[in-house]
């Protein structure tokens, strides 16, 4: 359990460090919708080769992979939808358009944003003494963006640092509290293979991916997002492959 917090912890922490590099303004818009893409793009990544290969083509339960992908893109899809309604919708934007927005609700969205892939890390460490590296690295990655993003835009609304810093704390406690719930939940029930979790956090991360990192990211890094986006696709595969 304590590991499933380290590792959490340690693929989550990354926000920090974007939130840091937008503090200190080291990064233009540019090259934070970049950073973005590129991030997206190693999400995907591991989407493709750490969460679905083994429910999709291990065993004889595939119709649970398709399950879990629709339950989680939905569930996700719902209660990001709830999550707007609240003024939390613009919470990636860069800009500055969280100004209009609610901070109990982007507080709410970044943490819908960030923790399925936790409770997923949490539960793989129950049934493989060996944790995903590739997995965490792509997490890290990918959160590196996210926290300069979603730092950059709150910043222009207005918000002061120290909100800032307690939002993207909350985030990163939250995300190794569901990481510890992960393992429970796999040491308790001895046959949640994760074959559901694995695949539910495929789809809510897909859908997160095309509803608020991929736009931002097309939208600041223009035509060069989608050389970005392949990067950290290619970049998040060859640690997969490193690993096998």
């Amino acid at each position: 359990m304590l590991e499933a917090a380290g590792w959490s912890a340690l693929a989550t922490g990354t926000l920090l460090i974007g939130m840091w590099l937008s503090f200190q303004n080291l990064v233009s818009l540019r090259w934070t919708g970049l950073l973005m893409a590129f991030g997206a793009g190693a999400i995907v990544s591991a989407v493709c080769y750490q969460l679905l290969p083994g429910p999709l083509f291990e065993g004889d339960r595939q119709w649970v992979a398709v399950v879990g992908i629709t339950t989680g893109a939905l569930v996700f899809y719902f209660a990001d939808r709830w999550v707007d309604t609240l003024g939390g919708g613009e919470r990636m934007d860069t800009e500055g358009a969280q100004s209009g927005g609610s901070g109990t609700a982007i507080l709410l969205g970044s943490l819908l944003d960030g923790v399925p892939e936790s409770l997923v890390l949490g539960l793989s460490l129950v049934h493989s003494p060996d944790v995903s590296l590739a997995f965490v690295a792509a997490v890290a990655i990918s959160n590196v963006p996210q926290g300069l993003g979603g730092t950059t835009g709150m910043m222009s609304a207005g918000w002061e640092r120290q909100k800032v810093t307690r939002l993207w704390l909350a985030v990163c406690v939250a995300s190794i509290v569901a990481a510890v719930l992960g393992y429970g939940i796999g040491d308790i029930f001895d046959d949640a293979t994760g074959a559901f979790f694995d695949t539910f956090a495929a789809g809510a991360l897909l859908v997160m991916l095309t509803d608020s990192m991929i736009p931002e990211a097309f939208e600041q890094g223009k035509k060069e997002a989608g050389l970005a986006f392949t990067l950290g696709f290619g970049v998040a595969l060859a640690l997969t492959l490193a690993q096998l």
